[in-house]
């Protein structure tokens, strides 16, 4: 694991009441700071596709719903794979008067090595890849969030005193503080063009890299002189 990073802060210092300066007024320091840290994707996502061709609708339908068939019965027998299906579409090329359908089929789990095998399986039956992405867990996301809520809050804290120190005050005090959630971005998709079924093939490889997880916290510090 790499250790945390800090994303430099943005401010802004403005006087409470800028019409009206009084010395005995705290002056206002809109401050925000961003902890994060990198975290292996954790949750590979895998979307395929049933395609059938036929000069009769009946027979493409019945050729995608055999390979949608074998497919979740195949997906089913994985443990901790989630399943689940997507659009079904058939429609008639008007040049060549042939008729073309689909089905999507999307597969996630943790256990990348057997997802990718089933994946392998699929496309040999004479499924279709066309996305494979890693993300993330969002399970894993919470599980750091409050360890990134904490460093967040801790690097305002010090950055606040630092100014405090270089303005020659003190911080009195802190007022519209907002913690966001924990957050992450979202994986690039791996796209792919569709091949020829064959009687055996390697499974898919996918490596799944490191995605950022951030919080980031805000607040207006008040400074100014304490009272003795």
């Amino acid at each position: 694991m790499r250790p945390w990073l800090l994303v430099p802060a943005l401010l802004a210092i403005t006087p409470a009441y800028a019409d009206q300066p009084d010395p005995g007024q705290p002056t206002v320091l809109h401050l925000s700071q961003t902890a994060e840290r990198r975290i292996t994707r954790d949750l590979l996502h895998v979307d395929m596709r049933a395609e059938n061709k036929a000069a009769d609708p009946r027979a493409v339908e019945a050729g995608i719903n055999r390979l949608m068939a074998k497919a979740l019965a195949d997906a089913k027998q994985v443990p901790g794979i989630e399943v689940s299906n997507g659009g079904y579409n058939v429609y008639r090329d008007n040049a060549s008067s042939e008729w073309t359908g689909s089905q999507s089929l999307f597969l996630s789990g943790s256990d990348s090595g057997a997802l990718l095998a089933l994946a392998g399986t699929l496309q040999a039956d004479g499924m279709v890849m066309s996305n494979l992405s890693y993300e993330v867990a969002p399970a894993t996301v919470r599980g750091a969030e409050n360890v990134l809520t904490a460093e967040a809050l801790s690097a305002l804290g010090q950055r606040a005193g630092a100014i405090a120190q270089q303005l020659h005050v003190s911080v009195l005090g802190y007022r519209n503080l907002t913690v966001g959630n924990a957050e992450t971005a979202v994986a690039p998709m791996q796209r792919f063009a569709a091949v020829a079924a064959a009687a055996s093939m390697p499974a898919p490889v996918a490596a799944p890299g490191e995605g950022t997880v951030h919080v980031t916290v805000s607040a207006d510090v008040l400074l100014g002189q304490k009272k003795p």
